[in-house]
């Protein structure tokens, strides 16, 4: 027995945080294409033909077909990483899904080596940081937020070498990787402003620091220069006027969307909430109890919150505890960076601070959405901050702190909850993929067409199958064409009642007790803007396909 916990004592925790993320992610490596992943394999199935012109195919994404560049506001790094990857395993779910769990492990690696860097805990700080469900279930996509969000923290571990050491290497490879980051994800913009003033708090005098700051800079005004002569105008600025006039339209307040804002933070590191007993005096946790409870009572009256609160005119007590926590959990999360920087005040805790806040005004105040993926690229950050609180503990603690392998508990914790979220991401995109195969088995004849409205991974399968997405501008199919419409989707616009006849309906159960995206419910993960809450418990709805005949 003792040879046995030598051995594991012997094992280095950086190989128990890569084995932990392989062990959450591979289970759902069969996965069902999903929401955006859509879009970034059609990208990738074009450039397979024409890899210069990456972007030059018309696509059907809002339910008009039009250049590909107006339905993706992002760069191509991550579709040429799938077309790479599935020239050489295929196009499958398993091929492409285990291609991606090269830059989630990339990225728990990297949250390791940059904790140790500024914390006494990295195993806790990058175990907080992958048994989240923002990175969790993001790893289970082949989007491309935890390929930036890799880029991003190597960067950063990079960088700090390179203050450390003043070499030339090692800024220039954190310039590198911060352009790769660009590439990947326009939010990889924000590593400009953060390396530079990080920079300036260690190294006041301009030097060889400004080399990892250049990096990014070029990346961005090569891309820009790049698509202005491929698509007549750089896509860069063109993605932030999509996020500017998404905030236009949809018309939320700033108090609203901070709130909505706050409980998508909670409910992303909802690790964090689980770890307040070990962060912070029983009196102080009581007193914010007592603060927080009364003023949530006004929840109710947001309008984006009130439909999910209150039903037939009753408060929705469950809902409504649900919804207090996840705020409670986001507001924590500002306790927590302010309370690093009072305490320590120095350049680290400026980079953490500045780090936090800035994806938090960008996922709130300036996305054309809150979504839980915009926050992703705080989740290291806050990993190192929870490690440093618990260091400030530990020494406080009397006559002795409490073992170290205690302070795991609530982030393996975390990680069960996270996979539970998972798995009903996992359900609802398998929905999709089912109802997509029988609804063409059945409907798709010859001598008519199969339309469908409503996007994301459903619009993935009902193309493979030999649907056709439908185009809203045409006022009406040719007789006896079937139009499908899910319930649980994007850009569906019901049409006219007298043009169409209602032939049958399917209806799936996608997650019996909480869901990611389901409007009634509440729940809108990846975009607020269909419900204002990142997850909910409780009895989900089955999801519904309507099956229209055009008369």
């Amino acid at each position: 027995m003792n040879t046995l916990k030598q051995r594991l004592a012997s094992v280095p925790p950086v190989v128990w945080v890569l084995a932990l993320t392989l062990a959450c992610l591979v289970p759902f490596i069969n996965k069902a294409f999903h929401i955006d992943d859509t879009l970034f394999i059609r990208a990738g199935e074009h450039i397979q033909k024409q890899p210069v012109h990456f972007y030059t195919f018309i696509m059907n994404w809002f339910g008009i077909p039009q250049p590909f560049p107006l339905d993706f506001e992002n760069p191509p790094l991550a579709c040429y990483y799938i077309a790479l990857a599935a020239s050489v395993a295929g196009w499958s779910e398993p091929a492409l899904h285990a291609a991606f769990l090269l830059p989630a492990l990339a990225a728990a690696w990297g949250v390791f080596s940059l904790a140790r860097l500024y914390s006494q805990r990295p195993l806790v700080a990058a175990l907080a940081t992958v048994l989240t469900p923002v990175f969790l279930i993001s790893a289970t996509s082949v989007m491309c937020d935890v390929m930036l969000m890799a880029f991003w923290v190597w960067s950063l571990a990079l960088f700090e070498r390179g203050l450390q050491s003043n070499q030339w290497r090692w800024f220039l490879g954190s310039g590198l990787l911060a352009g790769l980051a660009v590439l990947t994800k326009f939010t990889g913009l924000a590593l400009i402003p953060l390396l530079a003033a990080y920079g300036f708090t260690r190294r006041p005098k301009p030097g060889r620091w400004l080399a990892a700051v250049t990096g990014p800079v070029l990346f961005a005004a090569a891309y820009e220069w790049a698509t202005s002569r491929l698509y007549g105008h750089g896509l860069l600025f063109a993605a932030t006027a999509y996020s500017s006039q998404g905030r236009v339209d949809l018309g939320t307040h700033l108090l609203e969307q901070t709130v909505i804002g706050l409980a998508f933070a909670g409910g992303s590191f909802l690790s964090l909430l689980l770890y307040v007993p070990w962060l912070w005096p029983r009196r102080a946790v009581l007193l914010a109890v007592c603060v927080l409870v009364p003023p949530a009572f006004l929840l109710p009256s947001l309008t984006h919150l009130h439909p999910v609160l209150v039903r037939e005119g009753h408060l929705n007590w469950f809902a409504f505890i649900q919804c207090f926590l996840l705020i409670a959990g986001g507001l924590h999360i500002l306790v927590l960076v302010g309370n690093d920087f009072w305490r320590h005040r120095d350049s680290v805790s400026f980079l953490l601070v500045t780090w936090i806040l800035g994806i938090f005004v960008f996922a709130i105040a300036l996305n054309w959405t809150v979504n839980g993926r915009s926050f992703l690229p705080a989740a290291p950050a806050l990993g190192i901050l929870l490690a440093r609180r618990l260091e400030l503990r530990a020494n406080s603690a009397a006559p002795r702190p409490a073992p170290r392998a205690r302070a795991l508990w609530p982030a393996l914790a975390g990680g069960v909850l996270s996979l539970c979220l998972v798995r009903a991401d996992y359900h609802f995109a398998r929905l999709n993929r089912v109802a997509a195969a029988q609804i063409c088995a059945q409907y798709l004849k010859p001598g008519n067409s199969l339309w469908f409205e409503g996007h994301w991974g459903f619009q993935y399968y009902m193309e493979k199958y030999g649907a056709k997405p439908m185009d809203v501008s045409v006022s009406k199919l040719p007789s006896g064409d079937i139009l499908v419409l899910p319930s649980n989707s994007t850009n569906v616009q019901e049409p006219p009642k007298d043009a169409y006849e209602s032939i049958d309906t399917f209806e799936c159960l996608p997650s019996r007790y909480c869901t990611l995206m389901n409007t009634f419910s509440g729940a809108g993960f990846y975009a607020s803007s269909t419900a204002p809450l990142p997850f909910i418990a409780g009895r989900i709805p089955p999801d519904h396909f309507w099956i229209l005949r055009a008369k």
